[in-house]
């Protein structure tokens, strides 16, 4: 954005521009974006385990290898889709999977 610069009458006598650098800010973004990349990468690898994150509402919102060898779903078919869907329906009808994400805000993962 530029500035109008004017004299003590009024008169336009240039313009005025700030400028700063933002490289620090840009390279710390680059080593952020760089690491959650190995980080997915590393994630996406493993195959013995099933690693999978949800959402606030308790969605399968990231599914890595070892959750689509050992669970069975493709990301695709799975993403988005109610945790829930993991428990038997008897286990639904008691209310056992409305209970798993309050143990886990409480004591840590589950």
């Amino acid at each position: 954005m530029l500035d109008a610069v004017r004299d003590d009458t009024g008169q336009l006598v240039g313009f005025a521009k700030i400028t700063r650098d933002i490289t620090p800010r840009h390279e710390a973004e680059q080593t952020l974006r760089q690491s959650e990349r190995r980080f997915r990468l590393l994630v996406q690898g493993v195959t013995d385990y099933a690693i999978f994150m949800l959402d606030l509402d308790g969605r399968v919102a990231e599914w890595n290898t070892g959750a689509r060898r050992i669970k069975g779903y493709e990301a695709e078919e799975i993403i988005g889709q109610h945790f829930s869907c993991f428990y038997t329906a008897e286990d639904r009808a008691t209310g056992v999977p409305e209970a798993a994400p309050g143990a886990g805000q409480d004591d840590g993962p589950i």
